[in-house]
């Protein structure tokens, strides 16, 4: 049975996949640590708006489905959306 990090994994691959223009080019890449599970997404430079969405809204709904999904597996997930050239630090890294 494969683990919560690829049910997951798998889960936000197929939900992205749906919504941009080249779902062939999202990578989701996951991290482990003490505070769950991370995972950062790449898509087409093209298909960077379609994920984030107005204000953030489609960025902030997919965090809240991949919480509560996690959730439902005993796990803490928090996902990015990796811009080239900007650097983002999410706060559980923060000093």
């Amino acid at each position: 049975m494969e683990n919560v990090q690829d049910k997951l994994r798998d889960w936000l691959v197929a939900c992205i996949s749906g919504i941009v223009s080249k779902p062939d080019e999202v990578q989701v890449d996951a991290s482990e640590d003490d505070m769950g599970l991370f995972f950062v997404v790449r898509v087409n430079e093209a298909d960077r708006g379609a994920v984030i969405g107005k204000d953030g809204k489609h960025a902030d709904a997919l965090r809240t489905l991949l919480r509560c999904a996690g959730g439902l597996n005993d796990a803490r997930a928090s996902m990015k959306v990796e811009i080239p050239g900007r650097k983002y630090t999410p706060d559980r890294f923060k000093e």
